[in-house]
């Protein structure tokens, strides 16, 4: 029999905002469930937000400048995914950082309120973490889709020129 070997034993703990989880956290390039749920996140605020500042409980500039945040995020998470569009402006990134690190303590607060993570829960934090891992210092996140969407549009230009002749 060979050695078993643990593939999670070479990752370390970290503690995001009172939640703690492996690190690098799992599901970390799971791009297309990261941009799905900034767009939930984005939609859900979308939603939300018209009532809070009628009820006065949100100032009508502060929703905007959240909503900017929030489609700043998605906007980055469809050009890393797809291509489409352009990646968030790096002047946005101290506010996409603190708008999920504040989606991060919502999470948390929500988990203490219900005595855990439901799963639905679970899957939210995960994804909100991979997304702040991928904003910090030295990813190469952005390189490296920037990359695949040159390698992937030379491929359709080889295919089409197969095509053509």
């Amino acid at each position: 029999m060979g050695a078993v070997i643990d593939f999670n034993a070479a990752r370390g703990v970290r503690v995001w905002q009172g939640i703690e989880t492996c690190d690098p956290p799992f599901g970390l390039y799971d791009y297309a469930d990261h941009l799905a749920m900034a767009e939930r996140m984005l939609a859900a605020r979308e939603k939300r937000f018209p009532a809070m500042v009628s009820a006065g409980k949100l100032e009508a500039e502060q929703a905007e400048a959240e909503l900017a945040t929030f489609r700043a995020i998605v906007a980055d998470w469809r050009w890393i995914c797809t291509g489409q569009g352009k990646p968030a402006p790096l002047a946005t990134l101290a506010l996409r950082c603190a708008a999920l690190d504040a989606s991060l303590r919502t999470i948390a607060e929500i988990a203490r309120d219900e005595g855990g993570f439901s799963p639905e829960l679970a899957a939210q934090a995960d994804s909100v973490i991979a997304m702040l891992w991928h904003l910090e210092p030295g990813r190469r996140t952005h390189a490296l889709a920037r990359i695949t969407h040159e390698i992937r549009a030379d491929l359709r230009t080889q295919q089409e020129a197969t095509h053509a002749v």
